[in-house]
C-alpha cells in the first residue's frame, strides 16, 4: 500500500504553495522537485524522525530543531544555536540564483544564510519583515547548498517559506526531504519534546490536511475550507455555551470572522483580494475554533493519561492482542496540559524492560493505573508465526511513577484489564484455553476473566467458546463487551456487544449480534450521565480502528437504527470499505453512507479508543494513513489523540511523529459504580438453573404447543490450532458437540432444570418426536450455583415477560438432564448411529453389491467411515460458508425453523415415511435424530489420537477440553 499522506507534500501541498510563489512573482509555476536534505544542529548531523503525513522534523537532545513540511521548513533556534539543512541541487539547468523567502514566525532574533558550496553566499539579520535571500549559481552544475539559520537572541521561529532556482525563464521549487532514521527490528528512536513553534506547525499541518490544503485528492481552497471550519464551530460553539462556558467573548470574534469570510468571497478573484488574505483568515478561524473547543467546560479534563505503542506486527482483532505479534517502543504518558503543550512525561520509563503497552486504565481515585505490558525489544523476525513465548502480563503503577508491579504471570496473555467497583480486576485471558476455529495459524481463545486487586486468583469468568474484548464498567455495575459470536455462522460478522455481571453470571446480547453492518463493535464505554455507549465501528481482518459511534440499545438490539455516526467522514471498515490488501464484507450496507470531502480524502483513514466526555465531545486517537489488515502491520506512527466532536472538529492534542499514541483516558477521580449483590447459591455446588418461561415463544415464531423437551448440548471448544485441523465433521471450521441429554418442557411451555457450571452450552427445542424445531446458534453458560432464566426461545430480546401465573416448571424442584443415547456423550457417530444401520440397513447397503451403489458400513474411509461419507450430506447442517450468499446459504443471522437438522433432513423423511421394511423404533429415531441434529457431525473430540480411536469405533473417555 502506498502511502497517501507521504506523497501528499511532494505533490499538490508543495505545488499549490510553489503557484502562489510564482504567481506573486509573475513567474510561470512548475512543481517542487523533491532534494535530498541533511542537517546539522550545532554542527552535530541529526537524522530525521518518520515522516507523517508529509511532516518531520530534525532534532536531538535539547538542541534547536527543524521541521519540515510541504516545501517548507521551519528552523528554531535559541540564542547562539545554529541549524544548518544542505541540499543537494542539481544545478545543469544553468538558474541564474538560487533564492529563498524567509520570515520570522515567532520569538527572538535570528541570522540566515545561504551558501553554495564552492560558490557564493548570501547573509542577513531577519527582522519582522522577513526577507529574500538570493545566491547567484555561477557555473557550477551540481552543488550542495546549506541553508543556516542561527539564533540570535530569545528563541527564534525561522520560516523559510520557498527555496527555489530561479532563470528568465521561470522558477523551478525545492522540496526538502530529510533522510529518516535508519528503521530495524527494534522501538523507534525516542524523540525530544517539541519546541512550541513546532507544535503550533505541526497542529497547523493537521489543519491543512483535514481540510484538504493542498491534497491531492479533493483538495479545497482556503475560502472554501474556512466555510467548513464555521458550520463546524457554530456546533460546537452552541455545545459549548449550552454547557454554561464563558464564551462571549469568543463568540463576538467567531460573528466578526463570519462578516469577515462573507466579505472576502464577495472580493475573491478581484484586484481587491490581496494575496494571502484568505489563508491568514483561514487560519485566525482555525485559532479561534481551538480555543473555543479547548475552553469546553467538558473538554477541560485535566491530564490526560495514553500509551505510546507501535501496532503489531499482524493486524487482526485476534492478533492484536497476542504478545508474540508486539513490536516493541513507547511506554505510558501523561499529557499534563492537553491542547497548550505536547510536553508530556513517561511513567516509571526505567522501571521495566523495552516492550509494548497497551490498555491503560486510571482507577476510580485517579490515582493508579492498570496496563497490559509485553516485554519484547524487537519485532518478531516471522510476522505471520509472531515470537512464541512473549505474552501480554497485567501491570499497576502510581500515577505519579512510582510502585510499580506485576499483577500476572504465566504463558498467558491478558490484557484490557479494568477497576471493578468492588476493588477486584476484570480482565481479559487466554486462561479459558482453546482454539479460535477459522483460520491458521491459530490463535488462542480469550475470554472475560477476574483476579483480586493484587493479581491473585486469576480465574476465567466466562465460559464462551472462543474471543471476547474490551470490558468496561457500566454505571449500574455490569460490564459492558465485545464477543465474537459465531456458533455455525459465518466467521466475520457477529462481533458485537455484550453484558455481564462482575461474577460472570448473566451475559446477555447487548446489541448488534444478529447485525452485519457494522462488522462488529469495539472498545464500548458508558457515556457519563447517559443510557449511551460510545464504541469503535471496526473490521474483523484488522487491528481495532474505524468510526466512532454511540449505541443506544434502548432503540433497538440490532441493525442500523441504534447506532448515531460521530464520525460519518469514516465509514464502517469491511462493511462499508475495503480494508487493504481486499477485506470487503459480502454484504451490502442497507443504507449506504454519503461520501464525504474527508473519505474522499483519506481513504481508510480511521479512529480508535474513543473516551466520552459526552454524548458529542470526545477524546480519541486518529489516523489519516489508512488501516491495513491481515496479514500485515499498520505504520509504526500512525495515530494521535485528539479532542473531537459530533460536528467533525478534530483538534490535535499530541502526536509524536514516530509511534502511535493511543488510548487517551482523563486522569481524574470519577463516580464508582454500585457492587451488584452476588447471585449465586454457594449450596449449589458446580452446577447452575436454567428456567424458560415459555419455549414455543420464539423469533422467529415456533408453532404453539410444538415443543416438547429441550435437548441440552455441550458446545466444545477447539482444542487445536488451525481451521478444520482437525475436522469434527462435514460442517466447515465447526465447534465440537456432545450431547448432555433431554429435559421436558411442560404444557404452558416452561421449563426449569439443572446443568453444570462452567461450560457452554445451547439448546435444541423438541418436538414430540425428539426432532429439533429450532436451535441455538449461540451459547450461555452458568456460574457455580447460578440461576438464568429466559422468556422463550430466542425471543425479542426488547421484550418484557407476558403477564401470565407462575410458570408449572417453577411448581416443581428442577429437572435432572435425562442422558442422550449411548454415543451421544462425547459424540461418536460409530456408536450413535452405526449400530442402526448394521441392525437395520447393511443387509441391502453393505460391503459387497450394495443397492444402489450405497454402502452404509462403518469402515474407515478417509477421515470418516463410509455410511458417514454417504449419508451426512443427506442432512442440512449449518456452517460457516464462503463464496454463495451466506444469508441464504446459511439461514443467517437467525435460522428459519425446521431449516436444519433431522426434521430438514431427506433421509430421515424417507424412512420415517416407509423404506421397505425399515421400521425404526423410538430407540433408532432418537439416534438418528440426536446425530443430524448435533450438526451431523462424527466426532466429538479435536484431539487427532482420541479421532482415531472414534474411527475404529472404540470409546473415548471424552473431549480433553470442554
Amino acid at each position: 500500500m502506498t502511502r497517501a499522506c507521504s506523497r501528499l507534500s511532494v505533490l499538490l501541498c508543495a505545488a499549490a504553495l510553489q503557484a502562489a510563489l510564482a504567481c506573486a512573482a509573475g513567474l510561470p509555476a512548475a512543481a517542487p522537485e523533491p532534494a535530498a536534505a541533511a542537517v546539522a544542529l550545532d554542527g552535530e548531523p541529526a537524522a530525521s524522525s518518520s515522516a507523517w503525513c508529509g511532516f518531520s522534523i530534525a532534532a536531538r537532545g535539547g538542541g534547536p530543531q527543524v521541521a519540515f513540511f510541504g516545501a517548507s521548513f521551519l528552523a528554531c533556534a535559541r540564542s547562539g544555536e545554529e541549524a544548518v539543512v544542505s541540499l543537494e541541487i542539481d544545478l545543469k539547468a544553468r538558474p541564474a540564483a538560487v533564492v529563498a523567502d524567509v520570515e520570522l514566525r515567532d520569538g527572538g532574533g535570528a541570522h540566515v544564510s545561504i551558501a553554495i558550496d564552492g560558490g557564493r553566499a548570501a547573509s542577513a539579520a531577519l527582522g519582522p519583515a522577513g526577507t529574500r535571500l538570493e545566491v547567484p549559481a555561477g557555473a557550477i552544475e551540481r552543488a550542495v547548498v546549506r541553508l543556516a539559520t542561527r539564533g540570535t537572541s530569545g528563541e527564534a521561529a525561522v520560516l523559510w517559506r520557498s527555496v527555489r532556482l530561479e532563470a528568465a525563464g521561470g522558477a523551478i521549487g525545492v522540496a526538502p526531504r530529510p533522510r529518516p532514521a535508519e528503521a530495524g527490528p527494534g522501538p523507534p528512536p525516542v524523540l525530544p519534546p517539541l519546541r512550541r513553534p513546532v507544535e503550533e506547525a505541526l497542529v497547523e499541518w493537521d489543519w491543512r490536511l483535514q481540510d484538504g490544503i493542498g491534497t491531492e485528492r479533493r483538495p479545497a481552497t482556503y475560502l472554501e475550507a474556512t466555510e467548513r471550519t464555521l458550520r463546524r464551530g457554530d456546533d460546537l460553539l452552541r455545545d459549548a455555551m449550552a454547557s454554561r462556558a464563558d464564551l462571549e467573548s469568543e463568540a463576538a470574534q467567531w460573528r466578526d470572522l463570519r462578516q469577515e469570510h462573507v466579505g472576502l468571497q464577495q472580493t475573491a478573484g478581484s484586484a481587491q483580494d490581496a494575496p494571502g488574505r484568505a489563508e491568514d483568515l483561514w487560519r485566525r478561524v482555525h485559532r479561534l475554533r481551538r480555543r473555543i473547543a479547548l475552553r469546553h467546560p467538558l473538554a477541560r479534563t485535566g491530564p490526560i493519561l495514553f500509551a505510546k505503542q507501535v501496532p503489531g506486527a499482524f493486524s487482526h482483532q485476534l492478533t492484536q492482542c497476542y504478545g508474540r505479534y508486539a513490536r516493541p517502543g513507547g511506554g505510558l504518558f501523561v499529557l499534563e496540559a492537553p491542547g497548550e503543550s505536547m510536553r508530556c512525561r513517561q511513567i516509571a520509563p526505567r522501571e521495566l524492560p523495552e516492550g509494548s503497552y497497551q490498555h491503560p486504565e486510571v482507577s476510580f481515585e485517579g490515582d493508579r493505573v492498570l496496563f497490559s505490558y509485553c516485554e519484547t525489544d524487537r519485532a518478531p523476525a516471522n510476522g505471520f508465526e509472531g515470537h512464541r513465548g512473549r505474552y501480554y502480563h497485567l501491570f499497576e503503577a502510581r500515577i505519579d511513577g512510582g510502585g510499580v508491579r506485576r499483577l500476572t504471570d504465566g504463558p498467558f496473555d491478558d490484557f484490557s484489564p479494568k477497576h471493578l467497583p468492588d476493588g477486584r480486576i476484570v480482565f481479559v485471558s487466554t486462561r479459558r484455553r482453546g482454539w479460535h476455529r477459522c483460520g491458521s495459524p491459530g490463535c488462542e481463545n480469550y475470554t472475560l476473566a477476574i483476579a483480586e486487586a493484587d493479581g491473585s486468583g486469576a480465574r476465567p469468568i466466562s465460559f464462551h467458546e472462543t474471543q471476547e474484548w474490551d470490558p468496561s464498567v457500566l454505571d449500574d455495575g455490569r460490564v459492558v463487551y465485545t464477543r465474537w459470536d459465531y456458533v455455525d455462522r459465518h466467521a466475520v460478522h457477529y462481533e458485537h456487544l455484550w453484558t455481564v455481571r462482575a461474577d460472570g453470571t448473566a451475559p446477555a446480547a447487548f446489541y448488534g449480534n444478529n447485525t452485519f453492518n457494522p462488522v462488529g463493535i469495539w472498545e464500548a464505554r458508558q457515556v457519563p450521565g447517559t443510557r449511551l455507549v460510545m464504541a469503535t465501528a471496526a473490521a474483523h481482518h484488522a487491528m481495532t480502528a474505524g468510526s466512532i459511534v454511540l449505541v443506544d440499545a434502548a432503540r433497538g438490539v440490532d441493525g442500523e437504527a441504534p447506532i448515531v455516526r460521530l464520525t460519518p467522514d469514516a465509514p464502517f471498515p469491511e462493511s462499508e470499505t475495503t480494508v487493504a490488501p481486499g477485506w470487503r464484507s459480502t454484504v451490502p450496507p442497507a443504507s449506504p453512507p454519503a461520501a464525504t470531502p474527508e473519505a474522499e480524502r483519506w481513504p481508510g483513514h480511521c479512529c480508535k479508543s474513543p473516551w466520552p466526555l459526552s454524548e458529542r465531545l470526545f477524546l480519541a486517537a486518529y489516523s489519516f494513513d489508512a488501516l491495513i489488515g491481515e496479514p500485515k502491520g499498520n505504520l509504526p506512527n500512525m495515530f494521535g489523540i485528539y479532542l473531537a466532536d459530533a460536528s467533525g472538529t478534530k483538534e490535535l492534542l499530541y502526536r509524536d511523529l514516530n509511534i502511535a499514541s493511543v488510548y487517551p483516558v482523563p486522569v481524574r477521580p470519577r463516580p464508582r459504580p454500585p457492587v451488584l449483590a452476588p447471585s449465586t447459591d454457594p449450596a449449589a455446588g458446580e452446577q447452575g438453573f436454567f428456567s424458560v418461561q415459555d419455549a414455543s415463544r420464539g423469533d422467529p415464531p415456533l408453532p404453539e404447543g410444538a415443543v416438547k423437551r429441550l435437548r441440552v448440548v455441550q458446545v466444545l471448544p477447539k482444542s487445536t490450532p488451525g481451521i478444520n485441523n482437525p475436522p469434527v465433521g462435514l460442517a466447515n471450521a465447526s465447534p465440537g458437540r456432545q450431547v448432555l441429554g433431554t429435559v421436558p418442557v411442560e404444557a404452558d411451555g416452561s421449563a426449569f432444570f439443572a446443568a453444570p457450571a462452567g461450560v457452554p452450552l445451547s439448546f435444541q427445542a423438541l418436538d414430540e418426536r425428539g426432532m429439533a424445531v429450532q436451535t441455538m446458534r449461540s451459547v450461555v453458560y452458568l456460574q457455580s450455583g447460578e440461576t438464568s432464566s429466559c422468556i422463550g426461545c430466542h425471543e425479542q430480546r426488547s421484550s418484557a415477560p407476558p403477564a401470565r401465573g407462575a410458570s408449572m416448571a417453577l411448581a416443581r424442584p428442577p429437572s435432572a438432564i435425562e442422558p442422550g443415547p449411548d454415543g451421544s456423550r462425547p459424540l461418536s457417530y460409530p456408536l450413535l448411529v452405526q449400530p442402526v444401520l448394521d441392525r437395520l440397513c447393511v443387509s441391502c447397503h453393505g460391503a459387497k453389491d450394495p443397492q444402489g451403489g450405497l454402502s452404509l458400513t462403518g469402515e474407515p474411509q478417509g477421515h470418516y467411515t463410509v455410511s458417514y461419507n454417504a449419508l451426512a450430506p443427506r442432512v442440512p447442517f449449518s456452517q460457516w460458508t464462503g463464496g454463495a450468499d451466506f444469508r441464504e446459504a446459511n439461514s443467517e443471522p437467525v435460522s428459519l425453523p425446521g431449516r436444519f437438522g433431522a426434521r430438514a433432513s431427506s433421509l430421515l423423511r424417507l424412512l420415517l415415511a416407509g423404506h421397505y421394511d425399515v421400521a425404526l423404533d423410538p430407540g433408532d429415531l432418537e439416534r438418528l435424530a440426536t446425530w443430524m441434529d448435533a450438526n451431523a457431525l462424527f466426532y466429538g473430540t479435536f484431539d487427532p489420537a482420541a479421532q482415531a480411536c472414534q474411527q475404529r469405533g472404540e470409546r473415548i473417555a471424552g473431549p480433553g477440553l470442554e
